[in-house]
């Protein structure tokens, strides 16, 4: 397990991209305008790496999807799992429960998604403002994403219904403990089950 480095992004907004169905071109346009003038940085969950290539930080949880997508070897930012994946520039988080925050170095909570682990990640390099985007949070079980399923690949489905009401209690804990820690979190998807948080447009913020 390595350690992250501390407060790298220096006070910058934080967007964290998850794989929300609800997740557009026209959000990703703006994602890349804010990170090309640096006014935010950027965490991609899992596969919006693809859209998000100008992404800081790649984190997917498991060693299946970096197996499957080989290590995703030409990004060359932060890249971050919770299960050791044999890929020597994929640093390996601590994974230290399932709910709530831990603010010791290299050390993570689950909150059984990707989601909760890059917003968690996000407070923990420093950032003081998180907007979410593509965190559907869908009550069909999160199955869907904008870029449809997963596929079977090594006959092992990545795509399994989630208990999304359950996601969505782990969720508020820890927006609610990162608010207690002064750090605001917003939430701009389009189609969203998060409904405690500021709903925000990224146009909005960040204007043309």
């Amino acid at each position: 397990m390595n350690c992250i480095p501390i407060a790298p992004f220096g006070g910058r907004p934080v967007i964290c991209v998850a794989g929300g169905p609800s997740l557009t071109l026209g959000q990703v346009r703006h994602v890349g305008i804010a990170r090309s003038r640096d006014l935010s940085r950027v965490i991609a969950v899992n596969d919006a790496v693809y859209p998000c290539w100008f992404a800081d930080v790649l984190h997917a949880c498991d060693k299946r999807w970096w197996d499957r997508h080989h290590g995703v070897p030409r990004f060359l930012g932060l890249k971050t799992s919770l299960e050791p994946t044999g890929y020597h520039d994929v640093r390996m988080l601590k994974n230290t429960g399932i709910e709530g925050y831990d603010e010791s170095p290299g050390c993570i909570r689950g909150g059984s998604n990707g989601g909760y682990q890059a917003v968690h990640l996000a407070a923990k390099l420093g950032a003081r403002s998180i907007v979410l985007v593509g965190y559907d949070f869908t009550p069909d079980g999160a199955m869907d994403h904008w870029f449809g399923l997963h596929g079977v690949g090594d006959g092992r489905p990545m795509d399994k219904k989630s208990n999304v009401q359950n996601w969505l209690r782990m969720f508020r804990d820890l927006t609610d403990e990162l608010g207690r820690r002064g750090v605001k979190v917003e939430n701009a998807t389009i189609k969203s089950s998060i409904d405690w948080l500021p709903n925000i447009s990224l146009d909005a913020k960040w204007a043309n």
